[in-house]
């Protein structure tokens, strides 16, 4: 940590200073990189170009010479340019059909991100491109337990990053650059409104008071990643004889190489809108370098005990439309089992097998973001310093946690399910959140299931909304059963459950809901729960849209569940302790009036 006197020193000494591009650094304390094919643009950007922010620059120093280094200031947007279309590169291909984005592009929301890895203490320097000057009141930092040490010079904000082994990830927000999300009446039926853009969805000529405030978001989101030096195993020898190093610009021969190791070096890479990267049975091991970026989504076909997907580099989906699907000429194909995911695989029959994630970021799945096939009960994933961004369509959910899973050290923005917990012996910790509007942030629904032994802690969401009901909102939930062959539930058939199966042994522990929140929990236990636990949960505040069947958007519920011939499941040893609303704690005599919770009663449920 630096003192109070180089601390000084140093804003003194920068505050007048420019960003240079491609001023970047690389020695053993810090590392940042620059792309100069860098494109600001509301439209698709070229394939061998990278999407550069409109509105941050910034740089990073890690020493008192005064020298700040640029840091490429990354940005995506909703469907990235292409408006909602149906088949690749074709622009008139529109459509109204739902693709789980309601306002968002008809507001011109952004989110930009920036990333570099260091082993010291830095400090951040964040620049607004509009000309607007950084006052010391003007700007906040999310999660905002994180009490960075901040200041303004010359316009600009500085913010001291400690130097920590698990990094840091969180988000600068200014306030004359928050958007209300408010919703279009004043029960939880209906969608967002907006008064931007006349020509856009759901376009009003102004708010009223039917019309509640459902979330604060950035409209132009600055997201720092600030990472710790890759180990040297997690590295690849790029002259190894078994090493492919991909030439920059369009991919392709992966499906064919003989190699098992594909390299990812500095610069810009893609598949196409109609291609991915198919990979041929002897990839086990992908690394993304820092400065790459790889348009595409992967599929692993290796047999191989151990694969790899490190690096921290940059995956992204922008070129694909949603739901494109590789078995209908990549078009949208409105099913769950074909289209791409950003990471997918098989996993041989009776082999245990370990995926390790480490470092890279994702962008703009159009899909869900990550499926395996085959025998997942012998797989496992251990994931760390893993970030997802632009999250904007539907069903771009967080990677699921299959048997033995380690997570750890994530960034998620998602629009659904974002913590999967469906299997057992899972730890998730230290996890950001920014949430869309579609199902709940930790999930354990959708069918019954034998789960035990799980553990989610140190939760941090910075923003969240749900605009109706039918989206399932929820901090933690268990979705009713799903239907694939209809894509759909039913919220209301409470004989859906499977009196043989049962969760236990799980518990959700230090949780933050920064903003506007959903409930805390909707469970519709589809199975029997035993010795459940939510513990020490901090709620800023609820929404106020409620009034339909009366129950609200910020009401928790776990209603009677039966199986089919009517046999009752059973709710043993669930507790809720240290639950707070503000500053308010719930208790048992507040359970329904400050914690908005609902259970049915034959259920054993204390509140403590």
């Amino acid at each position: 940590m630096w003192g109070i006197l180089n601390t000084g020193i140093l804003l003194a000494g920068i505050a007048g200073a420019t960003s240079n591009s491609n001023n970047t650094v690389n020695n053993s304390k810090l590392q940042t990189w620059w792309h100069d094919s860098g494109e600001i643009t509301i439209s698709p950007v070229q394939p061998d170009s990278v999407r550069q922010s409109h509105l941050y620059s910034v740089q990073v120093s890690n020493s008192v010479d005064q020298t700040y280094y640029d840091s490429f200031t990354y940005q995506t947007i909703p469907r990235n340019g292409q408006g909602n279309i149906l088949i690749p590169n074709d622009l008139t291909s529109t459509t109204t059909a739902g693709d789980g984005i309601t306002i968002e592009a008809a507001i011109g929301m952004t989110m930009s991100w920036t990333s570099f890895l260091y082993s010291a203490d830095v400090w951040v320097k964040v620049h607004r491109l509009d000309g607007f000057s950084i006052e010391s009141d003007t700007f906040v930092i999310r999660p905002t337990n994180l009490n960075l040490t901040t200041s303004v010079a010359g316009g600009d904000l500085f913010i001291q990053v400690p130097y920590s082994e698990r990094g840091s990830k969180f988000s600068v927000e200014f306030n004359d650059n928050l958007y209300d999300f408010r919703d279009g009446c004043s029960n939880p039926t209906c969608s967002y409104v907006q008064d931007t853009s006349a020509s856009g969805p759901y376009y009003v000529d102004e708010y009223d008071d039917s019309m509640p405030l459902m979330g604060v978001e950035p409209l132009d989101s600055l997201l720092i990643f600030a990472s710790p030096f890759e180990d040297e195993s997690l590295i690849p020898d790029e002259t190894s004889d078994d090493a492919l190093v991909v030439p920059e610009g369009r991919i392709s021969g992966l499906n064919t190489t003989e190699a098992r190791i594909v390299i990812f070096k500095p610069g810009v890479y893609y598949a196409t809108a109609t291609d991915y990267l198919n990979l041929s049975s002897t990839v086990d091991w992908l690394y993304f370098a820092p400065g790459s970026y790889v348009k595409g989504a992967v599929e692993f076909h290796t047999t191989s005990a151990l694969i790899q997907a490190t690096g921290h580099g940059v995956l992204s989906g922008e070129q694909y439309v949603y739901q494109a699907d590789p078995t209908y000429g990549f078009q949208n194909h409105n099913v769950d089992a074909s289209p791409l995911r950003m990471w997918k695989g098989t996993v041989p029959n009776g082999q245990k097998t370990t995926w390790v994630v480490n470092g890279p970021t994702v962008n703009s799945p159009p899909f869900n973001s990550m499926d395996f096939y085959g025998d997942t009960s012998a797989f496992s994933v251990a994931c760390t310093d893993y970030k997802q961004v632009g999250g904007y369509f539907g069903q771009t959910d967080g990677m699921q946690a299959y048997p033995g899973s380690v997570f750890q050290d994530i960034f998620y923005h998602t629009n659904d399910d974002t913590i999967k917990i469906y299997h057992s012996d899972v730890t998730v910790s230290n996890v950001v959140v920014q949430k869309g509007s579609t199902a709940p942030i930790i999930q354990f629904g959708w069918a019954a299931r034998n789960i035990s032994n799980i553990r989610v802690s140190d939760i941090n969401i910075i923003h969240s909304r749900w605009n109706s009901n039918g989206s399932n909102p929820g901090i933690i939930g268990s979705n009713n059963l799903y239907d694939p062959s209809t894509a759909s539930t039913s919220a209301t058939n409470t004989s859906t459950a499977d009196t043989y199966s049962s969760a236990s042994n799980i518990v959700f522990s230090n949780i933050r809901s920064e903003g506007i929140s959903g409930p805390l929990m909707r469970i519709y236990a589809l199975e029997n729960l035993h010795n459940i636990t939510i513990s020490n949960v901090w709620v800023e505040e609820f929404g106020s849209c409620d009034g339909y069947e009366n129950i609200g958007i910020s009401e928790s519920f776990m209603p009677a569940m039966t199986d089919g011939n009517g046999d009752n499941i059973t709710v043993e040893g669930f507790i809720i302790e240290d639950f707070m609303v503000g500053d308010k704690k719930v208790t048992l005599d507040t359970a329904s009036t400050v914690g908005n919770l609902y259970w049915n009663p034959d259920f054993d449920v204390t509140i403590q």
